[in-house]
């Protein structure tokens, strides 16, 4: 009982923050990159999110598709000049390259023409804060953050080919942008600004989420580095700690061949379950009911009476062979004809959807008379 006690308390004991800068997509210390990668899907809706532990030339050499990003924030971009020229290849064809990073390789600062300095005005205090130079991006006020965490910067850059994206209060640069063929890469000297601490800071995310918005927003990939964080990936399967001990490796295979001998013996001495068959359930009048009550809490007429629109167009297109394109009074007398319904009726029903389509916002009353008049067509028919 005590050794149980022990083994729980242990167990639920709060585990000291991690103060190491990762900035991984599964880390959730503070300078972890947990938050940012959880909001990339929120920042780009249309792109497919994917990471990867292997390099840069894994991905993207002979990479022929475009409008898609490659994200490197790490702690340090050590790169090199072959996957440099993958980069380079990968842009030049209309895709976009972002790197934060503190340190940069040297063939990387020569490659993209510039080099990084950082700031130490005041001992113990940071000075340095950042803010984006675009008016219309410029926050109220200036981003801050903990000492010695923000004062990188752009000591040296080609001023002819390099775009200023962002500053601290000295008008340093630290954020850039280099376009490059149909693409263009980003650079940033901060990559703590994209930390799970820094995006919890006040309103510090406002910042993280406008510097990635220098991306187009409909890009159709993003690409997420773990490489150059964590190395090449490895097993990645909870019994990792396991299998890296001789004698719990040992202990793991006589578990596993000690489970599996008595699921052959038990097979051989009791009858295997018979399953209970469940009948199938109608689950039509529940679906029914829930996007209904969805679209009754939000009072949106116009999108429900849209939808049952499209629904009708459809069966018209479908059962009747009509182009729905130009809804007139030549296409009423026509529907009126082929679905053998009076012409008055079918005039009254594309005027009402005529009417719909015209109107910004509809009543619950005229949304009830469409539905009350499309289902009087749909009887007529059948």
């Amino acid at each position: 009982m005590l050794l149980a006690i022990y083994i729980v308390a242990e167990y639920n004991r709060p585990r000291p923050l991690d103060w190491k800068v990762t900035l991984a997509k599964d880390d959730k210390q503070p300078y972890g990159g947990y938050i940012v990668y959880q909001q990339l899907k929120t920042i780009f809706p249309q792109a497919a999110i994917s990471s990867f532990r292997t390099p840069v030339y894994d991905q993207v050499n002979n990479f022929s598709d475009s409008n898609t990003a490659y994200l490197l924030i790490e702690p340090g971009a050590e790169i090199q000049q072959a996957e440099i020229d993958d980069l380079l290849n990968y842009a030049v064809i209309g895709n976009y390259v972002f790197i934060a990073a503190e340190h940069f390789s040297k063939a990387l600062m020569d490659t993209l023409h510039f080099e990084t300095e950082h700031r130490f005005d005041i001992p113990g205090k940071d000075s340095v804060t950042i803010n984006f130079v675009n008016p219309a991006l410029h926050m109220a006020s200036d981003i801050g953050f903990t000492p010695m965490t923000l004062n990188g910067y752009f000591k040296k850059m080609d001023t002819l080919h390099s775009i200023a994206l962002g500053n601290n209060q000295k008008n340093d640069i630290n954020f850039i942008k280099i376009p490059y063929g149909d693409g263009a890469f980003f650079v940033h000297t901060a990559p703590l600004s994209f930390s799970n601490y820094f995006m919890l800071t006040r309103d510090n995310a406002d910042y993280t989420a406008t510097a990635l918005s220098y991306l187009p927003k409909n890009i159709k990939a993003v690409y997420w580095d773990e490489y150059y964080k964590l190395g090449r990936g490895g097993a990645s399967t909870p019994l990792r700690f396991l299998l890296s001990n001789t004698w719990f490796r040992w202990a793991l295979r006589l578990a596993l061949v000690t489970v599996l001998l008595f699921v052959l013996f038990e097979s051989k001495r009791k009858q295997r379950v018979i399953p209970i068959i469940v009948p199938p359930r109608n689950s039509t009048l529940d679906f029914v009911e829930t996007v209904g009550s969805v679209y009754f809490n939000q009072r949106d007429n116009k999108n429900i009476a849209l939808k049952k629109i499209n629904y009708f167009m459809e069966f018209v297109r479908s059962q009747f062979y009509l182009p729905t394109t130009q809804l007139n009074e030549e296409f009423a007398r026509l529907l009126a004809k082929k679905a053998g319904v009076a012409e008055s009726q079918a005039i009254e029903l594309v005027q009402l959807i005529e009417d719909i389509h015209n109107n910004s916002s509809i009543n619950d009353d005229a949304l009830m008379q469409l539905n009350q008049q499309i289902d009087l067509f749909y009887e007529k028919v059948k």
